[in-house]
């Protein structure tokens, strides 16, 4: 079995290599800068699940003195089959000459045996000075595609295209800052075509990609499900002398049980950036409805959320779900009226407590003294709000591309809004089911936790599974074309 792939990204300065080699190995640790000359020593960045490396990316220099090398290793040419050796006497003979320090940087992992990912940037009109750099890449007789990354907001892609389908064998459109997870895929399948031996490698990275996405997904919907149950179990007391007046007490007491809510949403929001690998990525979230305003404020709940129809029908099935127990309880001689109860009472504490929130209460203690205590939450509503706000992060993190350093903002997200109202019925049943065993302080808080992480990793699955399936828009990748090698 052959190793991994090595794939050596190279092109002029300034053209957004190290993006590409960023999104490809889905990796922030990567410099990226808008001034020239950034990258002045190779750089391998493997992308490893495991302890298993699937493939390598090689970060380069920009070519400086293209035109000057071509010159060179024509003038050493002896025939057209001898240029691969002249390349690499070129590379030995100023290994250590500052003149040809960058090409000699770059070409060595060609010639070491790397494939080469040539990058140019589409936005920036066709010049002939980059056909030298064409040419001395494919004196290395080496394995080529040509990804043309837009940076900029002009379009010179046609452009391109005719001129690097006669240098390279597979020409293909990446914009390394709007691609994500199932863009990364499709160009490691067109890459898997340069050399027939990899087919079966590129393969197997391809499955170990998706299952580690899945891996993550599932991760995710872990992390979302512990923080549900932390809202929706977590309590507030102060204990208080008999003869002490509570009232300056509440409000203090109130402002720490929301403020504690408000920090579970904050780690799991910190747990969704690093179960995704973005450790240095800022989402300004002031910029993203629904996720912007306080988790508290009630009147910007009717955007995200259940629709108060949807909630008052989940509820009403779960209240009848319990009544059915009680029915069953009582050998049917109830003539299921337990059930009709149970679903009324359930469509009425829905209904009615709509937007009623948590309160201190004043409780009397077995010794003397008084309790204040607040929590656990009752709102039936505020379970499916925190899960909206969390799926829209969710959609934030695990669809970036790791090139993109740029804040996370309204308009690349403005259409993750409302996203629990597109559940199925049973879905959403099963899931209203979990928050009201958590509203009724379960005994087995653990069991009803996995249900709800299982319930989310299918429905976060499937959700990327669609959108794997979707058309690519105008700024993923295109089909590859073939070109002349």
């Amino acid at each position: 079995m052959m190793g991994s792939p090595v794939f050596v990204v190279v092109g002029h300065v300034n053209r957004g290599k190290s993006s590409i080699v960023s999104t490809l190995a889905a990796d922030d640790s990567v410099r990226i800068a808008p001034e020239p000359g950034t990258t002045v020593h190779n750089r391998a960045f493997p992308m490893r699940i495991g302890n298993q490396t699937l493939y390598t990316l090689i970060d380069t220099p920009g070519f400086e003195r293209a035109r000057q090398t071509l010159q060179w290793l024509r003038e050493h040419e002896k025939s057209t089959a001898d240029r691969a050796d002249v390349v690499r006497r070129f590379v030995d003979y100023f290994a250590h000459n500052p003149r040809f320090k960058q090409e000699c940087e770059l070409l060595r992992p060609i010639i070491d045996g790397g494939a080469i990912l040539y990058v140019v940037d589409g936005s920036v009109p066709f010049s002939p000075h980059y056909e030298a750099e064409m040419e001395v890449l494919r004196w290395t007789g080496r394995p080529r595609m040509a990804l043309i990354n837009t940076t900029g907001p002009d379009d010179h892609t046609a452009a391109w295209r005719a001129v690097l389908d006669q240098y390279f064998s597979l020409v293909r459109v990446f914009n390394a800052h709007a691609a994500g997870f199932q863009e990364r895929i499709d160009l490691l399948r067109a890459l898997r075509e340069l050399r027939q031996e990899w087919h079966g490698v590129v393969d197997r990275a391809v499955e170990a990609l998706q299952e580690d996405r899945r891996a993550r997904l599932r991760d995710s919907a872990g992390a979302i499900a512990a923080m549900l149950v932390q809202m929706l179990t977590h309590i507030e007391e102060q204990r208080l002398p008999e003869d002490a007046e509570p009232g300056p007490y509440k409000q203090p007491l109130a402002e720490r049980y929301y403020g504690q809510l408000r920090r579970f949403e904050e780690r799991c929001r910190s747990a969704l950036r690093e179960i995704f690998g973005h450790h240095v990525l800022e989402v300004h979230e002031q910029q993203i409805p629904a996720v912007a305003d306080d988790l508290f404020d009630t009147d910007t709940w009717s955007r995200i959320g259940l629709s108060r129809d949807q909630l008052a029908a989940a509820a009403t099935f779960t209240g009848a779900v319990g009544g059915g127990l009680i029915d069953a309880a009582a050998g049917g001689t109830t003539v299921l009226l337990g059930s009709v109860i149970g679903g009324a009472i359930g469509f009425g504490s829905t209904w009615f407590g709509w937007k009623h929130l948590e309160e201190v209460k004043v409780l009397g203690q077995r010794f003397a003294g008084k309790l204040l205590r607040v929590g656990p939450m009752r709102n039936p509503r505020f379970p499916w709000v925190a899960l909206d706000r969390a799926v829209i992060y969710h959609d934030v993190v695990s669809h970036r591309a790791h090139a993109h350093r740029q804040p996370a903002d309204l308009g690349e997200y403005q259409e993750s809004q409302g996203l629990v109202r597109q559940l199925d019925v049973k879905t959403r049943n099963e899931i209203e089911k979990c928050f009201a065993k958590l509203r009724k302080s379960s005994p087995d808080i653990p069991a009803v936790r996995t249900r709800l992480a299982e319930l989310l990793a299918q429905w976060l699955i499937h959700r990327d599974s669609l959108r794997a399936q979707e058309p690519p828009s105008a700024s993923a990748p295109a089909a590859a074309s073939a070109g002349q090698a």
